[in-house]
């Protein structure tokens, strides 16, 4: 009988029609069920397979109605756990489908079907059920009433009625009033269902249809005629929006008007989504309420303000600031509530309307002038100027009125409150408050500001890095690298596997083998320890988005395969349409292609650039120490190895360069003895170079043919080229380190490309920038521009390419890497390329400021990439140059919130490390705010969270300050006053009276009303 009955179920669903599927669902037998429910599961997963079909379109295997079949059958056999499974719908109904699904579910009665509608609607709003379907369901009795599952229905009811409107003859004039109608005739809806909306997160907000009459067939043939738009106007559209529906059915009378406006704000009380919270605050706003109903609700919205959203704390002290004075207002509530308003950062706006209503009831009941006084010192916490002043305001109203309005010892225990605060007072709320305030100390010489001359790298025992001891952990280290890339961590894990070698056990490549399967997931997942091996055997990187994780993942397979072959030089570093790796990770790949050269040969020695003190610096005597072992070894530097190592060497540690040159005599090699007695000597200034010659002719056809024949033999990617090719470039390299800003006539030889004889001293400039676009089927609007400022480094571009890779401080001068694509690669490898160029990072830093900050917007890899530098620039270190200032001075003032919380972390460091220049970065500062280049308010809001932190903070502000004033434009720009009023209380703060630059800029000012005040705060100063 199953079998027969399994048969003919098929036949119906294959060559069939719905009616003859009905009939046989109602006429089956209970012993059958599972037998066909089995079967429907098997044909689901059959016609609702999306393939290829035979015409070549992508669609489902089976036909709409055989799908809608297979759910009916699931509607009659399917048990509990199988409807609720996530692959069963049934949510959607067409109206030819609606007789043989109440033929069915009224014969079966399902238990399920209220958790079947409400498990869709609470998993997409958009496939929430019909709001006819549950009323239907709910009169024949199939499921029970459900508050929430209707409340989400009805925003729908919406579409559902603008589509029939449409389709009507005519179309009505006037869609809102039949909406309406329709609403009010339903009284269920009107007044059961239709409340739920304010009860329940629903997407009353999103929901809005328009009413208008297709357009006929021969209209749509001249759409690219633009008839669209003429049918627009024939027929405009009807917008029909939930606000406008409740609105009319307040006016009609249908819905009560104080009911509506009190649920708008027990709404508003809600945990619902913000813009759900928008729409009704908007709601409530429509129905313009009278003060008189307003003050009828004061209890409600009072308790609107412990609402966690500024939005609705906003609008409640909005819909409550012209109660203040009414005598039936009660202040009680409103001061225990506003209390825990006063330290809140996100409602800034709210509190300035609050601190207006205060002064209003100050004025109606002076006797709440100590409660009054009390919330404004708790206001003094808070960082925003406004609140500041606002509060200090009060405070001083408070204390210098005419008639005390506090007893003796109530004044005096606000005035000694008051100085708990005098610390944290921006210049308006001083200023306010200055009769009040003891007077500030006379600054001591500490508090001076001048940065540092000279720098010296800590190079002791404490800043000394730590070898890997032992095996396991190597192997735990392992894992961080994969993990986290940390440029120290890598360069630990390198020198471990170097000086380890011999030491690894038996079973290591076991031991490796989960870790493998960390880093090649898709590629290793559920393999043996054999399946990987052939796997990586034959492993092979692609030719595009590689770099250093790529490098280190090359020599772990590598390692783990025990060196078959050499995998670190085949990772392909070449530049592909959307990406443009740094010509840094080449000098890197060679330098691990080397590592795993040796490892393979089993003579490793440690790589030569490895750091040795934090954070990546390479001590003098550990570099000669290791040339020595290498010489006693007799094995030849890597040249790409010893480049890195020059440029990571602190030459600037006087103590250990000694040592260095101690050492030096032992060392006998006689190509780079000359280089490193000069390179550790004394007097830099005093250096003769050897006379460098060309490559023979020979050498220089071969090279210049291999540019022109592609086909020509090349050395590989990854090879450095030997040791007695590069050591003109070493010599380079080793200048350029120990003199960054010198001119070195002697280098001249070697070519004129910028960073060899010449230092690389780019400029930068601001240039308007515009982009008009046209949009032809906008009539009021045909074409629109976008204007903007643009940021953009000027260099004399190179005559001819770069004569060697090995120049580490001439790679980003070339004019391709300046290429748009370039910034996404460089943010990934920018925490490690800055590790590369301790001595003299500009080069790098320019190029970061050429593709990273063009433009101050939100751009993801942009931020990364600045802070990623920013973060290089918070320890000790040399003064901040040109570029280093720039990047400060973007970042301090760029769109992302993060990115400037870091650049003033970062001021704050290098005011404490005196690296600082403040002339420097207020020139800088003061050029990109006459650009228009960045707000001006971005820069007074990190001003204002600098100031009073310690004696030489504020003196350093101070210089920054009297250097960008002179700068700004005779017709102030906006937010100017914050910048003086910050001025004026640094001032105040150090007893100083301002220099006669930012004098003759105040007298030019004092025609402003905007900066009037403020420019006579500054002229008393």
């Amino acid at each position: 009988m199953s079998a027969s009955a399994v048969e003919s179920f098929e036949s119906i669903i294959r060559h069939q029609t719905t009616p003859a599927l009905v009939e046989f669902l109602l006429q089956l037998p209970k012993s059958d069920v599972v037998a066909v429910r089995q079967r429907t599961r098997q044909l689901r997963r059959e016609l609702e397979d999306f393939r290829q079909q035979p015409n070549g379109s992508w669609g489902r295997a089976g036909t709409d109605e055989q799908l809608f079949m297979l759910r009916l059958a699931g509607l009659r056999t399917y048990s509990r756990k199988e409807a609720l499974s996530p692959g069963f719908q049934f949510w959607s109904l067409l109206s030819e489908q609606l007789p043989h699904f109440w033929a069915v579910v009224e014969h079966t009665r399902p238990d399920w079907l209220g958790d079947f509608f409400r498990q869709w609607a609470d998993r997409n709003a958009w496939s929430r059920p019909a709001y006819q379907l549950l009323r239907e369901l709910e009169r024949r009795q199939l499921l029970a009433y459900e508050p929430r599952l209707f409340a989400g229905a009805v925003p729908a009811l919406l579409h559902e009625w603008a589509t029939e409107l449409s389709r009507q003859e005519p179309v009505p004039a006037d869609a809102l009033a039949e909406v309406t109608a329709r609403l009010a005739a339903d009284s269920t809806l009107l007044t059961r269902d239709l409340p739920l909306v304010f009860d329940f997160d629903t997407a009353v907000d999103g929901f809005q249809a328009q009413v208008q009459p297709p357009m006929p067939a021969g209209w749509r043939r001249l759409v690219q005629s633009h008839s669209w738009h003429d049918w627009q106007e024939l027929h405009p559209p009807q917008p029909l929006r939930w606000l406008d529906v409740f609105r009319s059915l307040t006016e009609q009378g249908h819905l009560a008007r104080p009911e509506l406006l009190n649920r708008c704000l027990q709404a508003l009380r809600r945990d619902f989504r913000r813009p759900l919270l928008t729409w009704f605050r908007t709601l409530f706003l429509a129905l313009r309420p009278t003060p008189a109903e307003r003050l009828a609700r004061q209890t409600e919205l009072v308790d609107l303000l412990a609402h966690p959203l500024p939005l609705v704390v906003n609008f409640a002290l909005e819909q409550l600031k012209d109660l203040w004075q009414h005598p039936d207002f009660a202040a009680d509530p409103l001061l225990l509530y506003a209390e825990g308003l006063l330290t809140r950062q996100d409602v800034r706006a709210g509190l300035r309307t609050l601190f207006g209503g205060l002064e209003k009831l100050l004025r109606r009941t002076p006797a709440l002038a100590p409660a009054l006084a009390t919330l404004s010192t708790t206001a003094l916490a808070n960082a925003d100027a406004a609140v500041q002043e606002r509060a200090a305001r009060m405070l001083h109203t408070v204390l210098g009125a005419r008639r005390p309005l506090l007893s003796a010892a109530e004044a005096a225990d606000l005035t000694a409150s008051l100085c708990l605060y005098a610390e944290l007072l921006t210049p308006p709320a001083r200023q306010l408050l200055a009769p009040y305030l003891p007077a500030p100390e006379a600054p001591s010489v500490a508090d001076h500001y001048a940065p540092h001359s000279g720098f010296v790298p800590d190079i002791s025992p404490a800043t000394a890095l730590e070898p890997v001891r032992d095996w396991h952990e190597l192997l735990f280290l392992t894992g961080q690298v994969l993990q986290q890339h940390e440029p120290a961590a890598v360069e630990r894990w390198v020198e471990g596997l170097l000086r380890l070698h011999g030491q690894y056990p038996a079973d290591y490549a076991r031991q490796l083998h989960p870790y493998l399967v960390q880093a090649l997931r898709w590629q290793l997942k559920g393999k043996s320890e054999e399946e990987t091996r052939a796997a990586l055997l034959s492993y092979s990187f692609n030719d595009s988005h590689n770099g250093r994780q790529e490098l280190v993942l090359a020599l772990l397979i590598s390692w783990y395969l025990g060196f078959p072959r050499l995998l670190v030089a085949q990772v392909s570093l070449r530049p592909h349409t959307y990406s443009r790796p740094d010509p840094l990770l080449h000098l890197e790949q060679q330098r691990l292609a080397a590592a795993e050269a040796a490892l393979q040969q089993g003579q490793p020695l440690p790589l030569l650039s490895t750091p040795s003190h934090a954070p990546h610096w390479v001590a003098p005597s550990v570099l000669v120490r290791r040339l020595l072992d290498y010489e006693e070894a007799g094995q030849e530097p890597n040249a790409a190895d010893l480049t890195l190592a020059l440029a990571r060497t602190a030459v600037a540690a006087p103590a250990d360069v000694a040592e260095a040159r101690r050492l030096l005599p032992l060392f006998r090699h006689p190509e780079l003895r000359p280089l490193l007695t000069a390179f550790l000597g004394p007097e830099p200034a005093n250096w003769t170079l050897p006379a460098f010659t060309r490559p023979p002719l020979e050498k220089r056809l071969t090279e210049r043919l291999s540019q022109l024949i592609p086909f020509l033999q090349r050395p590989a990617a990854g090879s450095a080229p030997a040791l007695t090719d590069a050591l003109p470039w070493l010599w380079a390299v080793a200048a350029r380190t120990r003199q960054p800003q010198a001119e070195l006539p002697a280098l001249q030889a070697l070519g004129t490309y910028p960073g060899l004889a010449q230092p690389w001293l780019p400029a930068w400039e601001l240039t308007p920038k515009s982009h008009t676009y046209s949009q032809t089927w906008n009539k009021a609007q045909p074409t629109i521009t976008n204007t903007w400022t643009e940021l953009s480094v000027q260099a004399t571009a190179p005559a001819r390419p770069l004569p060697s890779g090995l120049l580490v401080y001439s790679l980003h001068a070339a004019p391709e890497q300046h290429h748009q694509y370039a910034l996404w690669p460089l943010t990934s490898a920018l925490p490690f390329l800055l590790t590369l160029l301790p001595n003299h990072p500009d080069t790098l830093l320019w190029h970061v400021v050429q593709t990273a900050a063009r433009t101050v917007d939100k751009e993801v890899a942009g931020q990364q990439a600045l802070q990623a530098a920013l973060t290089s620039l918070l320890g000790p270190g040399p003064v901040f140059t040109e570029v280093a200032t720039l990047l400060l001075a973007l970042s301090l003032t760029h769109a992302a919130p993060t990115t400037r919380a870091l650049a003033l972390e970062v001021v704050l460091a290098a005011i404490e490390h005196q690296r600082l220049v403040p002339e420097a970065l207020g020139r800088t500062l003061g050029r990109l705010l006459v650009a228009e280049f960045v707000p001006m308010l971005r820069l007074a809001e990190a001003l204002s969270a600098a100031r009073a932190i310690s004696g030489p903070t504020d003196d350093a502000l101070r210089q920054l300050l009297e250097a960008l004033l002179p700068l700004l434009p005779a017709a102030p720009l906006r937010n100017t006053r914050k910048l003086i009023e910050a001025y004026v209380d640094l001032l105040t703060r150090a007893r100083r009276i301002a220099p006669e630059t930012v004098q003759q800029q105040l007298r030019t000012w004092s025609t402003s009303a905007t900066l009037k005040k403020a420019a006579t705060c500054l002229a008393a100063a």
